[in-house]
């Protein structure tokens, strides 16, 4: 290497520790890819916190991915959440008007909701109460902001082995205002069918409401309860024939509700079913959670819970307290103004460069007000770091196996499921206590084991670890009471 090279990365490195830019970072391996591009794991080489990067490459070859793009990202910078994932950073590009590829930086999760139940037959009652909490701790947030997310599924709840979980992809996500028409039936593709509340698969109703994210979750519960998916229709008809066997045909007056015609007359030509009782259906199961589910799972939406009311249910006795669970102000229109007009690619791509902007104060201060120079192209070294990524990419077969993401949409960010990781000199990674520390302020916990809240041990692609392997243990009451005791006075 020529004997300039150190001196010139140490120069950006004390420019880009400033900005938070590409060459603090340190690729360690590809942990997932897509149509998209590609995520890497990577050490925060000042804080050696491990992180993952999203590269999504090609955003303006096609608008509405570009529009999708700007919309998430805007929305996790305004939807700060302890349940909700964070973006950390977006890599500055090096011009303004020529860059094509972002770089997205967010916290890395292990694994994702799917992936847990998938490989876990164990969960106890604690996990099944924990999970669903944080799930309507999120919504609560959300629904308070007037954001529905509308494809609420265990794939886009991403999950560590200390049972902590927290909501992605929010591609799909609309923001509703009282005064525009927004909220009348969005017309794009909403929700993966097994999650997709009764309203969704018939335009029941005029006016979306959050009652479809209180479904979508509802079914993630059933799934959690289960160990398999609820209603996993082939077809709008089959799901509408899944719902309808446990829940029994819904009432003529619900039914007169329905906009569209081919499914009123479907529900209306129905055989009249009875409806199952979901101690039947969930045998075993927490009566008080059942209760809570037969809620969350009703057919007209207008009596679901919402999620500050189903947080107030007997079922979180001991868990649930309200200063643990914010609202947001609602989200101001002008963020999303953008929505209302046709938008250029340009315009577009001014949009995404300010949201960028929002991670590089100085910069977008500058830029703002106008005394940036024209002509410079801000320093970085996204190009290098777009080397590191095809290398990783072309030579992962030597690492750790490529876990596929199986998007359909460009969104960010997504699950990155991977094991335990370690430096480039294969050194456990020491993380910095400063930032060890959960998004409000507690020490990360491994329920079972909190001696390895650090350094959770190895396990399977999806595998939880802690107390959710309890034939690890000899005592397992002991262990299950342990991790009663930490979720209960966990100050979230």
């Amino acid at each position: 290497m020529p004997q300039d090279h150190p001196k010139k990365e140490a120069k950006e490195v004390n420019f880009f520790t400033e900005y938070g830019d590409a060459n603090r970072y340190k690729i360690l391996e590809v942990v997932g890819k897509g149509s998209y591009g590609v995520v890497c794991s990577a050490i925060d080489m000042q804080t050696a916190e491990k992180v993952a990067i999203k590269r999504i490459h090609d955003i303006f070859d096609h608008a509405s991915d570009a529009i999708r793009i700007l919309r998430e990202v805007k929305l996790l910078r305004l939807l700060r959440h302890p349940d909700i994932v964070d973006i950390k950073r977006i890599m500055l590009p090096p011009s303004k008007k020529e860059f094509r590829d972002i770089y997205v930086v967010f916290e890395l999760m292990e694994s994702d909701l799917h992936q847990v139940i998938k490989a876990n037959d164990d969960l106890t009652r604690e996990h099944h109460q924990f999970f669903l909490y944080q799930m309507l701790r999120a919504l609560k947030f959300m629904h308070t902001a007037n954001v529905y997310h509308r494809d609420l599924k265990p794939k886009n709840i991403l999950a560590n082995a200390n049972c902590k979980l927290k909501i992605c992809d929010f591609g799909l996500a609309r923001v509703a205002f009282s005064d525009t028409p927004t909220t009348v039936f969005w017309t794009d593709y909403v929700a993966t069918r097994w999650y997709r509340a009764p309203e969704l698969c018939g335009s029941f109703c005029s006016k979306y409401t959050p009652a479809i994210d209180i479904w979508s979750v509802g079914c993630i519960f059933a799934e959690v309860l289960m160990g398999k998916p609820l209603f996993p229709g082939k077809s709008v008809a089959h799901q509408l024939d899944l719902i309808t066997d446990l829940l029994g045909t819904p009432s003529m007056e619900t039914i007169a509700g329905v906009r569209n015609e081919k499914v009123r007359k479907y529900l209306t030509e129905m055989k009249k079913k009875s409806p199952v009782p979901f101690s039947q259906r969930f045998p075993k199961v927490d009566p008080t959670a059942i209760r809570l589910l037969e809620r969350l799972l009703a057919f007209n939406p207008k009596d679901r819970p919402s999620a500050v009311e189903a947080l107030a249910d007997p079922y979180f006795k001991g868990l649930a307290k309200v200063e643990r669970e914010p609202s947001c102000q609602p989200i101001s229109r002008s963020e999303f103004e953008f929505e209302r007009r046709k938008l250029t690619k340009d315009d577009v791509r001014e949009l995404l460069y300010r949201e960028i902007l929002e991670y590089h104060p100085q910069i977008r201060d500058d830029y703002l007000n106008g005394t940036e120079t024209t002509k410079l192209h801000y320093p970085s070294v996204t190009g290098h770091f777009k080397s590191q990524f095809t290398f990783h990419k072309e030579n992962n077969g030597k690492s750790a196996p490529v876990l596929p993401l199986e998007r359909k949409h460009f969104s960010l960010p997504r699950s990155t499921v991977c094991t335990n990781l370690v430096s480039p000199d294969h050194e456990p990674v020491r993380r910095n206590p400063k930032v060890c520390n959960n998004s409000m302020g507690l020490p990360d916990r491994t329920f079972g084991n909190p001696s390895k809240a650090h350094h959770p041990p190895k396990v399977p692609t999806g595998r939880v670890a802690g107390s959710i392997l309890p034939y690890e243990h000899r005592n397992i009451k002991d262990v299950y009471s342990k991790l009663t005791s930490q979720i209960r006075s966990l100050d979230f």
